[in-house]
């Protein structure tokens, strides 16, 4: 790999960065995951050709991001789409586990130096992991592995999938999705309360003109996944879920121009006014402010603004309730 003078970025991966974390036990330290693939995982991007060819990796930093270093020789290029760090091992030799989209899982236990791929359980040649997230209580892990069609299919080789491990991804267990549903986005596993997850979802396209999207949204499981009943249901198309613990917020972002906000663990949703972008990501919390937000978009930069919306905004989004026979 030939980097640039660019803090060490090989001039190949430079593109989209996925993901970043830092070390919250040694100050500077933290990883990123970046590609010189961008869109992911919207479907237009391995419509044509797969994910053959595609480039990036893992790049490790010491000095809070002024200086990085390729860490992901034993992955091989690949575009990596998250990195976890497990903040219960030894701060000398991190465990992280990243997912590479079209190779699954990786792990490392030395804090990024070697890696291994983790994919005993998962199913498909070319596994789109995409999200890897980490009960805080009992350490199981939750990967969302995206689907690789945007016809509207279900019920076969191309949905997506929920995966658990409870042995550090030594093994995983594919977890039942909502009825309908084949396209997972974010998990979140309430940190009060370890059996309930949030899931969102990415509607499937449905026959018939001007149909609603279906099977997208949010959804809610209190038994760890067994079961699961759908929470939000008129956005189809949820990106992140985020949650705040110094005020309990659920915070919910997608690509129909809206952000959203639950105060009652994810039971209910409401619109935070003010925000109406028609393409955003994920909401993050100000950590400075409990009351002010952050949310990231897909080509509309970042918005700031408070939390539980501005009442004094005029409401240009009203989203129908979905009529369902």
């Amino acid at each position: 790999m030939s980097a640039t003078n660019n803090n060490g970025i090989p001039r190949k991966w430079i593109n989209s960065t996925y993901w970043l974390t830092f070390d919250p036990e040694v100050k500077g330290k933290g990883w990123a995951v970046m590609s010189n693939v961008h869109d992911l995982p919207r479907p237009k991007m391995w419509r044509r050709n797969g994910v053959a060819g595609y480039e990036g990796g893992i790049l490790a930093t010491e000095d809070a991001g002024k200086n990085w270093n390729p860490v992901s020789n034993d992955i091989g290029e690949s575009a990596i789409t998250h990195i976890l760090i497990d903040p219960a091992s030894n701060k000398e030799s991190r465990t992280l586990y990243a997912c590479a989209f079209g190779k699954g899982v990786y792990k490392s236990t030395d804090g990024g130096k070697t890696w291994v791929q983790k994919n005993k359980g998962i199913e498909g040649k070319e596994p789109f992991a995409w999200r890897i997230e980490r009960n805080e209580r009992n350490g199981e892990l939750f990967l969302v592995v995206c689907r690789r069609s945007d016809n509207g299919s279900i019920g076969n080789e191309f949905d997506g999938a929920l995966y658990r491990s409870a042995d550090g991804a030594e093994t995983w267990t594919k977890m039942d999705l909502p009825e309908g549903t084949n396209g997972p986005m974010s998990l979140v596993i309430d940190p009060e309360n370890s059996d309930k997850i949030l899931m969102s979802a990415w509607g499937r396209v449905s026959p018939g003109l001007f149909s609603p999207d279906t099977g997208g949204g949010i959804f809610l499981s209190e038994d760890k996944g067994k079961t699961w009943k759908q929470t939000f249901v008129k956005d189809q198309h949820i990106h992140d879920i985020t949650y705040d613990r110094r005020n309990g917020a659920f915070y919910a972002c997608g690509f129909n121009g809206s952000a959203y906000l639950s105060e009652d663990r994810g039971e209910t949703w409401k619109r935070i006014k003010g925000y109406n972008f028609k393409w955003g990501k994920r909401v993050d919390p100000d950590p400075r402010d409990p009351g002010k937000i952050f949310i990231i978009t897909f080509g509309g930069g970042v918005w700031y603004g408070p939390a539980k919306g501005d009442e004094n905004s005029a409401e240009d989004i009203v989203t129908p309730l979905l009529i369902r026979e």
